[in-house]
């Protein structure tokens, strides 16, 4: 078989074929087989992989090079692809192409060189090879600046900055220096699996465990339930470990309670016990990914110990459940971590839903749980899966809840030890959650310390998650009720004037305390107030950035959805109620989407369902207290879309329910 073909690359690259068959090969065949394996590409970038590829084809082919070429090769668990890999004189060398580009920036240098710190670091057969990254900015003038062609003790070459003209010359210089006639094995390079070195895990645990992760993630839970939660977990590893045993536990607890905090912490105490105990933590949230990320690089820097191979071992830690997924569903291997740590569990897709988002992939098709389990029971000797349940959050749909984990458990994968504690059963949504089928299993074994129930030191998030279920739960007395015991710590107020919402949350904020405003993502009628809910924000900096930067939460300008806030909170918000979750009668809501001109009733009940919990994931982000924002609308002869009835009776609803209104 040729060793070229796309069977043998289980996704990984677009195109690789020999350095002179590459040369010998149609352009036009190459940009088709790039193109046919992209999502949403344009002329644009044809037109560039055109002239990247015609470039390539002379510059080869004048110094007479002999290897292998691969193109848009795919770091897959990190979800990254670099442009073009060569693989010449038992050497790779990463090239990282800027079409068009006259100058050398420091952004593109630093995505050149992490791509090759990704190579040395996780990339298993090039962990004794050479490495050289170079940037390509094709219409620049040659760098200007003396370049050191030297090396780090890892094997990896200093980052070269060429231009298209002068890439050949610097090619045959480094391979001069650091080449040998030692051949590459292709096919076991090109699938190579995932495997961090021993560098990059020192790196991690210096980036990780230096730092207090209960500044990263927020938490109001009280440190005893943290330790006795923790604690249990660690003697479920050990127990796993000692025995051989493969155990999955589930984690609850309230909004607010510190299931991250505990997902996070097991991480970092498990690197500590070396190469044996790795850990990963995954979250199919990718807002939630990309700011524990940031947070995290954020506090290496603050403390100055940020180094070239930081942001690698933190983006090693904190990874995409959908990334995972994939550079796993397929492979034999077990996975480097004996231990997986699985946030918002409860988010899992269904096997139709995984079949339609993978509808190439046979080994896709089948539920998330199924999927994981299967990964993980590679393991010969033990693992441990930590699912993290959220509770009354699903907002999307095909999500399968919680019984999945169990049903799999029990009843396909029956070497694994389940662990759970009975509050699960009251605090679930998931309503086909079996209780007889796990209460009776022999493997499914009860503990309490895995739920993290609230104390004294949480009262406030407590009470306000009773709060919020009440108003969603159509019980305007038992709301006002509650929110009569927590107005004093964690105020609420509701407004018909949007700045009067703005002035208000202003004056709260103190230090370093973060606002924002929020709204359903189906809020579509709130633009004539000035409030646009944009389908895709920079997450990091909504989060993360200063006060006065633009695009941070706190400037008031960025409405950010319930998609981009889930699993995350700020500590004061302004939530802005639309007409899409309104009144039906006094003791019900009635449910709506926006499409084109006009309102349409949402009717299937898992819909409905979805919206609901997109206000209570809204309701319950944040920490110290907030304001809701409720428009008085227009007469429908004005605009049928914003009848004051719609607004008018939702306002009235919610000041039934204890919230008091702050005029303006």
């Amino acid at each position: 078989m040729n060793k070229y073909t796309f069977s043998t690359q289980s996704g990984k690259a677009y195109y690789c074929n020999s350095i002179p068959g590459f040369i010998k090969d149609n352009s036009s065949s190459i940009v088709g087989q790039l193109v046919r394996h992209s999502f949403e590409i344009n002329k644009e970038q044809s037109d560039a992989w055109d002239k990247q590829i015609h470039s390539l084809q002379s510059k080869l082919e004048a110094c007479g090079m002999e290897g292998d070429i691969i193109f848009e090769y795919d770091i897959v668990r990190l979800g990254k692809r670099i442009d073009v890999i060569l693989l010449i004189r038992h050497m790779v060398f990463s090239l990282e192409f800027k079409n068009g580009k006259n100058v050398f920036t420091a952004q593109d240098a630093q995505q050149a060189e992490d791509y090759a710190i990704d190579i040395k670091n996780f990339h298993k057969e090039s962990e004794d090879l050479y490495v050289c990254p170079i940037l390509i900015a094709t219409d620049a003038p040659r760098y200007s600046k003396p370049q050191s062609t030297g090396c780090y003790p890892d094997k990896q070459i200093f980052l070269q900055r060429e231009n298209i003209d002068s890439l050949a010359e610097k090619l045959a210089e480094i391979i001069e220096l650091y080449g040998s006639d030692d051949p590459i094995n292709f096919e076991k390079w090109f699938n190579s699996p995932y495997h961090p070195t021993p560098t990059i895990i020192a790196a991690a645990v210096e980036a990780y465990t230096t730092h207090d992760i209960s500044e990263i993630a927020n938490s109001e839970a009280g440190q005893d339930d943290i330790d006795s939660c923790e604690k249990k977990l660690s003697e479920i590893i050990e127990y796993a470990k000692e025995n051989k045993k493969k155990c999955v536990c589930f984690v609850t607890g309230v909004p607010g309670a510190g299931k991250t905090l505990v997902g996070l912490d097991v991480v970092a105490k498990n690197l500590k016990a070396g190469n044996d105990n790795l850990s990963v933590y995954l979250s199919g949230n990718g807002p939630l990914v990309e700011v524990l990320r940031a947070a995290l690089t954020k506090s290496v820097r603050d403390k100055k110990q940020y180094n070239r191979e930081t942001q690698a071992a933190i983006n090693a830690l904190i990874q995409s459940s959908y990334a995972f997924k994939k550079d796993n569903a397929r492979n034999q291997y077990p996975t480097p971590e004996n231990i997986l740590i699985f946030d918002e569990a409860q988010r899992v897709w269904n096997a139709d839903k995984m079949t339609r988002k993978h509808e190439n992939d046979p080994d896709m098709s089948v539920s998330e749980p199924h999927l994981l389990y299967r990964i993980m029971d590679r393991h010969e000797d033990w693992a441990v899966m930590i699912c993290l349940v959220g509770l009354g959050q699903d907002i999307y749909d095909g999500e399968v809840g919680i019984n999945e984990w169990f049903r799999c458990g029990i009843e396909e994968y029956q070497e694994w030890e389940l662990f759970y504690s009975p509050a699960i059963f009251e605090q679930t949504e998931d309503k086909n959650i079996d209780q007889f089928l796990i209460r009776s299993c022999n493997r499914c074994h009860e503990a309490w310390e895995l739920h993290l129930k609230t104390s004294v030191r949480s009262f406030r998030a407590d009470k306000q998650c009773q709060f919020v279920d009440a108003i969603l739960d159509n019980n305007p007395d038992k709301a006002k009720n509650v929110y009569s015991q927590i107005a004093k710590k964690y105020p609420v107020y509701i407004t018909r004037d949007y700045s009067t919402a703005k002035a208000w949350i202003k004056k709260q904020v103190r230090g370093s305390q973060r606002c924002g405003v929020l709204a359903s993502s189906s809020a579509q009628r709130l633009r004539p107030e000035g409030i646009y809910v944009p389908t895709e924000i920079d997450v990091k900096s909504w989060f993360l950035a200063p006060s006065d930067d633009l695009r941070s939460s706190n400037m008031l300008e960025i409405v950010a959805s319930e998609f981009k806030v889930q699993g995350l909170e700020i500590d004061w918000a302004i939530v802005c109620w639309d007409a899409d979750l309104r009144r039906k009668d006094a003791a019900h809501w009635d449910h709506y989407g926006f499409r084109g001109t006009k309102w349409y009733r949402r009717k299937q009940p898992e819909l409905q369902r979805y919206l609901v919990n997109s206000y209570r994931v809204l309701l319950t982000r944040a920490r110290q207290g907030m304001i809701l924002f409720v428009p008085k609308g227009v007469e429908p002869d004005v605009d049928s879309t914003r009848d004051s009835a719609f607004y008018d009776e939702i306002f009235h609803y919610l000041k039934e329910c204890g919230i008091p209104e702050l005029n303006s």
